[in-house]
């Protein structure tokens, strides 16, 4: 299997961040180009991710087993998944754990072991993998924090009120801001790519 490894911050206390991440659908909603096909059924989910990288759209649908250890602020989750449309099929193993940097920040440290087969198998060569894991990273670390964010500030009158001070008047959610886009930046994704090469270059001289 290859193995890609990231690793993001959210400026969020750890326990917040691993409370929010208990909440699989919106987890999913976090992540560009995922989607539910229907409810978490003790502990399985089925949906889709779809990707569209310049000329080339790849969609898998599959079924993903969830696993945590609240204990270790860790999970996993093993998916399959198949696109018909290019007669490709995608299997891998996502873990991850939640670190403490600093009280208010909290580091969340992915590895991702995975197999893909089929013509996508053909594309997705010479560092593409790597750059579009992490724009998928950073766009899923801004989505989380939105949200997090967002339920913050719709549960602060809440919580002024139940201290004995004037509720303020209730409002709507505020609407969190998302980086929520099915076809990544080809520009930023190449210059990943590039700067990752040139990295490896110079490291060697």
């Amino acid at each position: 299997m290859a193995k890609i490894q990231q690793k993001f911050n959210v400026r969020h206390p750890r326990a917040v961040v691993w409370d929010t991440m208990q909440d699989i659908p919106l987890v999913v909603s976090c992540v560009p180009g995922a989607s539910l096909d229907g409810p978490v059924v003790e502990d399985k989910a089925k949906g889709r991710v779809t990707v569209k990288l310049g000329p080339v759209k790849a969609d898998f649908g599959g079924e993903a087993t969830i696993a945590m250890d609240p204990s270790a602020f860790a999970g996993k989750i093993a998916g399959v998944g198949m696109d018909k449309s290019h007669a490709s099929r995608a299997k891998g193993d996502v873990t991850y754990h939640l670190e403490s940097p600093s009280p208010d920040v909290t580091t969340v440290v992915v590895e991702v072991e995975y197999t893909l087969s089929g013509s996508l198998a053909q594309v997705a060569r010479g560092g593409i993998v790597e750059a579009v894991a992490e724009q998928i990273c950073m766009d899923f670390a801004a989505n989380l924090e939105a949200e997090i964010q967002a339920n913050a500030e719709a549960a602060a009158p809440v919580a002024a009120s139940a201290e004995g001070e004037p509720a303020e008047p209730a409002v709507e959610r505020p609407v969190a801001r998302r980086a929520q886009s099915s076809e990544l930046n080809m520009v930023q994704i190449i210059w990943r790519m590039l700067r990752r090469k040139l990295g490896r270059m110079f490291g060697r001289a």
